[in-house]
């Protein structure tokens, strides 16, 4: 964050914070070609679950206000440069 701080015009993070009202879980969902899914119980059903991604810069809820689908599929690739601390 120090380098960023006088070295990058624009940053982003992104927390996960996904919700499943099923299991009860929190964190990132599993992007799938059909949407997304509950990594802990396999739910994809959008009227359980709670999925916020970051969209052109912005945070969407892309399983009430789906995306093209060009755009999920770029979802479906993205890499993650961190990984959670263990609990």
């Amino acid at each position: 964050m120090d380098y960023s701080y006088d070295k990058v015009g624009y940053l982003g993070t992104n927390i996960p914070i996904d919700h499943c009202y099923e299991c009860d879980y929190d964190g990132d969902f599993e992007a799938t070609e059909k949407g997304f899914k509950c990594p802990n119980c396999g739910n994809d059903n959008p009227k359980t679950v709670d999925v916020v991604k970051r969209t052109c810069g912005y945070l969407g809820n892309p399983v009430q206000r789906p995306v093209i689908k060009g755009r999920h599929k770029e979802i479906c690739a993205r890499v993650k440069h961190m990984k959670a601390p263990k609990e």
